[in-house]
This record gives C-alpha cells, sequence and structure tokens, in this order.
C-alpha cells in the first residue's frame, strides 16, 4: 500500500512539474536549467528567474527581440559560481552572450556550437578549464570570442592545438582592434612620408660564357687544343659553308621576328591610341595575367619590391602583410602565410589554390583585386599579390582620432562602393560570397572610393560547409552592420553599449529619435536619407531570411536614395593594371 501511495504521488509531483514547465518556451527552459547549475549567487541576480514566470524575457540579464526571442544573456561581474549547462545550445536566436568576471568552471559544453546566431562570447576573467569546443569554429557569424584570464589547456582551431600562452595572441577584443589600426594608420603615414622612387631590381650581367677546354704544358704555359681537323683543308671548307649557311637562316629568323613585331605595335597603336600610355609601366608577367590567368610571380621580385619583407602595415594569426611597389611602379599588398614547409597541411594547399581560383574571378574596381601569386619551396614560400588601397581602411577613418573623418557624402560613397562590389559577386556565374567583411576589410584608396579586401589564406574555412543562400544571407546582414557603422560612427562592439546592433534597436524600431543614432560630427544629413536607410538596415538585419533581400535589391533601393552610380563609386584613378585590362578587353 505504502508503495502505491509512494508512486501515485510521484506521478502527480511529475505531472505538476510538466504543468509547470509548459509555461515556459524552450529558451525559458535552457536558462532556468542554467541557473540549475549556478552553485553561488552573492548578490541574487537570478532571483526572478521564477519557473511559474511565462516570459523569460522580463528576467535580469535576458534581452529579447520584437518577436520575444532571447537574443542576449548578458551576466557580467556578478560573482555566480557553477558551470555552463549543456541546455546552452537551446538558445538559437542568441546573438550575445557575455559571462564576464564571474567565478564560473569546468569545460565548455561542445552544444554551443548550435548557437548558429551567436557573434558575441565573453567567456574571460572566469575559472574555465580544458580544451575548447571545435565546435565553435563552426559557427560562422562568431565575430568577438573572448577568453581571457581562463585555465585553458589547449585551444581548438581548424585542427591545430595551441598552448594557453597562445590564446591571447588570437583573441579578436575591441580594445586590441583599436590599438592595432592605431598602429597601422601611424606607420601607413611614415611610410607615406618617406616614400621613395619605384624601386628596380638590381641589373645583373649575362653570365660569361664557358671557358674553352685548355691544357697546360709542362713549361707551364696554357695552351689551345689542337683541332683534330686542322691538316684537313677540305674540312675546313666544309665547316666554312656550314658558318655561312647558320648565319643565313639567323638572319632570316631575326628579319622574320623583327617584322612581327612591327605588326603588333601598329595594330595594338591602332587599337588602343587613347590609352597606349598607361601600359607603359607594365611588366610582362602582369601584361600575362589578362591572357593566361593569375601569374606566378617570383619570390626574388616580391623581396625586392616589399623591401625584404620588412614593410610591414597589418598582420593576422596566419598571415602578415606586407606593402611593395613592383618595379614597373604598380603598388602591391602582399600576405605571407606564417608558417613552415612541416606544418602547411594539405588541406591548407588545397584551400590556398581555391582560394586563388575563386579571387582571380573577381575583377571590380571596388576590390583588392588578386594579380598574382607566389609559390615556392626552397625558401617555403605561399603568397598573394593584391593591388594596394594607401589610405588605410574604414574602420580607421570612423574610430581613429588621428585618420582623417569622412564627411557624409564621402560615406555615402563609400557605401555604395561596397554595395556595387558585392552585388557584382552575386551577380557573378557561379555567384560569389566573401567570408569576411567589416570596416576594417574594407580599405579606402586616395580619394576614399571602397575597396574591399579578403586577404586571409584560409578564413573561408569557417563557412565551408554553408549552402551558398545561408552566406548570402550572411553578407546581406553583415552589410547591414556596416551601413550602421558608418552611419553611427560607432565600434561594432563596446564594452559600455555592447554590440552596435543591439544599441541600435532601439533607434531601429521607433522607441528612440531615429537621428539621435547619427554620429554627431556629420552636418549637413537630412532626416529623410536617414529614414530611408534606416529602413534598408532594418530589412539586412532581419532574422527571417524570406524578409532579407538580395544585394541586388539593396543596390536598388540604395542607388535610389543615394543617386550614386557605379562611376562615381569608382575610384577616380585606375591602377596601372586596370587600365591595361580595360584595353584588352576593347
Amino acid at each position: 500500500m505504502e508503495v502505491w501511495m509512494l508512486c501515485v504521488i510521484s506521478v502527480l509531483l511529475w505531472v505538476s512539474s510538466a504543468q509547470l514547465g509548459a509555461s515556459l518556451n524552450q529558451e525559458g527552459i535552457a536558462l532556468l536549467a542554467f541557473k540549475g547549475r549556478i552553485e553561488a549567487d552573492p548578490h541574487g541576480a537570478l532571483s526572478n528567474w521564477d519557473e511559474g514566470a511565462d516570459n523569460p524575457c522580463l528576467w535580469f540579464g535576458v534581452e529579447c527581440s520584437d518577436d520575444g526571442e532571447v537574443v542576449v544573456l548578458k551576466l557580467r561581474d556578478l560573482h555566480l559560481k557553477g558551470t555552463i549547462t549543456p541546455e546552452i545550445g537551446m538558445l538559437t536566436h542568441a546573438r550575445a552572450i557575455i559571462l564576464h568576471n564571474n567565478s564560473l568552471y569546468g569545460m565548455i559544453p561542445v552544444e554551443i556550437g548550435r548557437l548558429k546566431n551567436l557573434e558575441l562570447l565573453d567567456l574571460s576573467h572566469n575559472n574555465f578549464s580544458g580544451p575548447l569546443p571545435s565546435e565553435l569554429v563552426k559557427i560562422s557569424s562568431l565575430q568577438i570570442l573572448l577568453l581571457r584570464s581562463n585555465a585553458f589547456s589547449c585551444y581548438l582551431s581548424e585542427g591545430s592545438m595551441l598552448l594557453e600562452t597562445q590564446i591571447d595572441e588570437v583573441l579578436v577584443s575591441s580594445n586590441r582592434q583599436v590599438t592595432r589600426n592605431v598602429e597601422n594608420a601611424t606607420i601607413r603615414r611614415l611610410l607615406q612620408d618617406a616614400r621613395t622612387n619605384s624601386i628596380h631590381p638590381t641589373q645583373t650581367s649575362p653570365p660569361s660564357p664557358a671557358p674553352s677546354p685548355t691544357t697546360q704544358s709542362n713549361d707551364g704555359n696554357i695552351h689551345l687544343p689542337a683541332s683534330p681537323t686542322s691538316s684537313s683543308t677540305d674540312d675546313k671548307s666544309t665547316a666554312q659553308k656550314f658558318l655561312i649557311v647558320s648565319l643565313l637562316i639567323v638572319g632570316a629568323i631575326v628579319s622574320l621576328v623583327s617584322m612581327a613585331a612591327v605588326y603588333f605595335l601598329c595594330y595594338r597603336a591602332n587599337k588602343a591610341v587613347t590609352v597606349m600610355p598607361w601600359t607603359t609601366g607594365l611588366s610582362g608577367q602582369l601584361q600575362k595575367a589578362f591572357v593566361t590567368g593569375v601569374p606566378s610571380l617570383k619570390r626574388s621580385e616580391l623581396e625586392t619590391a616589399c623591401e625584404q619583407f620588412s614593410n610591414i602595415i597589418d598582420s593576422s594569426s596566419n598571415c602578415t602583410l606586407c606593402k611593395g611597389t613592383l618595379s614597373s611602379g604598380v603598388e602591391i599588398a602582399v600576405t605571407i602565410a606564417i608558417t613552415s614547409a612541416e606544418d602547411w597541411k594539405e588541406r591548407y594547399e588545397v584551400n590556398f589554390r581555391n582560394k586563388i581560383d575563386t579571387l582571380s574571378k573577381i575583377n571590380h574596381k571596388n576590390f583588392m583585386n588578386l594579380i598574382g601569386y607566389c609559390e615556392e619551396e626552397k625558401p617555403f614560400t605561399r603568397m598573394m599579390v593584391f593591388e594596394y588601397a594607401s589610405n588605410g581602411t574604414v574602420f580607421e577613418h570612423l574610430h581613429i582620432k588621428e585618420a582623417e573623418q569622412l564627411d557624409w557624402a564621402a560615406r555615402l560613397r563609400v557605401i555604395m562602393g561596397i554595395a556595387y562590389c558585392l552585388q557584382h559577386m552575386e551577380q557573378l556565374n557561379p555567384p560569389l560570397v566573401i567570408r569576411n567583411l567589416s570596416s576594417s576589410s574594407i580599405y579606402l584608396t586616395e580619394d576614399c572610393a571602397a575597396k574591399i579586401s579578403d586577404l586571409e589564406f584560409w578564413n573561408e574555412e569557417k563557412e565551408a560547409e554553408l549552402a551558398y543562400e545561408t552566406a548570402k544571407q550572411n553578407i546581406v546582414y553583415k552589410f547591414g552592420i556596416v551601413l550602421l557603422e558608418i552611419i553611427s560612427g560607432r565600434l561594432p562592439f563596446s564594452e559600455d553599449d555592447g554590440l552596435l546592433v543591439l544599441w541600435a534597436s532601439s533607434y531601429l524600431n521607433g522607441k528612440r529619435p531615429l537621428m539621435d543614432m547619427v554620429d554627431r560630427t556629420l552636418t549637413a544629413v537630412g532626416i529623410e536619407h536617414i529614414t530611408e536607410l534606416a529602413d534598408v538596415i532594418r530589412s539586412c538585419i532581419n532574422v527571417s531570411p524570406e524578409k532579407k533581400p538580395t544585394m541586388t535589391e539593396v543596390v536598388e533601393r540604395l542607388r535610389g536614395i543615394t543617386s550614386i552610380t557605379p562611376d562615381e563609386a569608382y575610384p577616380r584613378v585606375s591602377p596601372l593594371w586596370w587600365a591595361e585590362l580595360e584595353i584588352i578587353s576593347q
């Protein structure tokens, strides 16, 4: 009887619990599971996380979208102690999880890889340990990962292991980004001030002819060996006839070559007489690029152009970026893989070749186009050579005080240059999607035209498994964030405001005056422009895939707002190699 009563009580408790949990959605259940792992909450931060509530959006530290989806979990500086529950992977709409400066410990659950919309993950200043899950690498939306001051034993990234002491070297934080760009801007100005004439490779003398065989007699004198036919008059006559015939043949060949050269030059002069002066500075290797594809350049030439690769202007976790000038006068940016032959895995080589093939198809004036590559074994070399944009990045001009600030007209031109380039890539067959778009990857020319860059060696690996449609939606979303950053003049992420897209949400949904979102340094900005641009931003960052526009649709709307044509968004002075491409394509 007692056993039967216990069973009844257990069933009643289970039913009661199930009914209680039914009032919460999946995200609310996940948050309660998170609270269940918390062993200490000295400030009572989670005290209003009530199991009887049906709206987790009212809980402390939880921020939701207009649709009631949890997009931010912000629990920083609360001294919470405990571990992270695997149910955190149920917060599928989360864009930011901030657990900075607590006493959380244990390993990071692999279920965190389910957060496909996550942009910011801040786990810094806790007591986490063990290896990080490789699933983090597969979160294509993840832009900021903060891990400092933990006890991770190793870091798993794209199949490679990094020691704990190396973790800080691969992190992205807003403070380090600002510092790095300040340094780059300073270096770039110094280089600009100290720029000298184009570097010409040292001319080398032709190799000396091989010495004839000699013999040394007993008296110490050097004597030419006696000819075996010197005693035969007939043989001499035959040799003379052979020499005469050879000279006649060589003369005929030289004449034919000369005639062909004259014909070729006359033909080219008649075909492109209006732009011939632009072709005089191009090397044969660069001319060959437009006939046979992207050329292979020699390390020695690039080494000379980049001053022994000492002219470093930027760096990342897998490559160094150098600035150089070819003997033709063409300015270049060279990315150099930071690795050795032993560490260069087979899949790296595949990615390297695929990237060259992909980038060689993007010929657009608002893109930092690939103009060559270098592949040598001794010394081990893997490089990509791009055209150079000398005026820094959009990030620097927006956020670095020492850099020249962009006025409203310049910002609209930059926006349109980015949009036209992305539209061009979308319309290629097959379409191409750049894998990393941010204000730091968009460079400016001397006349402040936008140049989108894709300089990393294997940043496409992170999204290799994504279908094209998903990647296309991601790039539209990222463009919306860049558009918001250019208009507001604010960092994509800051300690005070968090993610820019979340900071701007109250302005975009009408809860705050829209004009208060605009960069205060700007003047002559009309409310009509901002209202229409805000509509474009809303459509780009919409979480519903079916409501997200294509870049072609975005360009049509932006062109109607700004009235800026593609020609007006292009750099006003084309580089030499672009001029040559235009000549050959006529």
